[in-house]
């Protein structure tokens, strides 16, 4: 599996990622990433003058690192009336853990390495144990 090259930016929310996977950062602000790998971000530089500043805005608030961007970008109403979530989410693409840029959407999920769970169908070494994500826990 491929594994996302970032670094991190000047604000919050704001990475250098590798999104095409040709050794060139590109800046980008991440809306979220989620427990299998996949980052949900939209480029900075495709943004126009105007866009630069309303996430400018965004990312800069007092709080900005104490909140996923999703939830600043909720909470905001740009100048033109429009939710900041709703006007973003446009450009939004997802880059799962293989390298893979997709279109967010309902039914279909990147799939990487979900933290503290053991892949059940990988090959085993003989005399060893398999565990899944459900052992140890009691039925209720």
């Amino acid at each position: 599996m491929a594994r996302v090259t970032s670094q991190p930016g000047q604000f919050p929310h704001v990475k250098w990622i590798d999104v095409r996977s040709d050794g060139i950062l590109c800046e980008c602000a991440v809306v979220n990433e989620d427990v299998y790998g996949n980052v949900y971000f939209f480029e900075l530089s495709k943004l126009d003058a105007i866009d630069k500043q309303r996430i400018f805005k965004v990312l800069t608030k007092r709080d900005a690192d104490k909140y996923p961007l999703w939830d600043l970008l909720s909470n905001t109403t740009l100048g033109n009336g429009m939710n900041a979530l709703d006007y973003f989410h446009q450009l939004v693409k997802v880059l799962t853990p293989s390298g893979k840029i997709t279109n967010p959407r309902a039914g279909q999920v990147g799939f990487g390495e979900i933290a503290g769970r053991v892949d059940t169908n990988a090959p085993v070494a003989d005399g060893a144990e398999t565990k899944s994500a459900d052992d140890g826990k009691k039925a209720e």
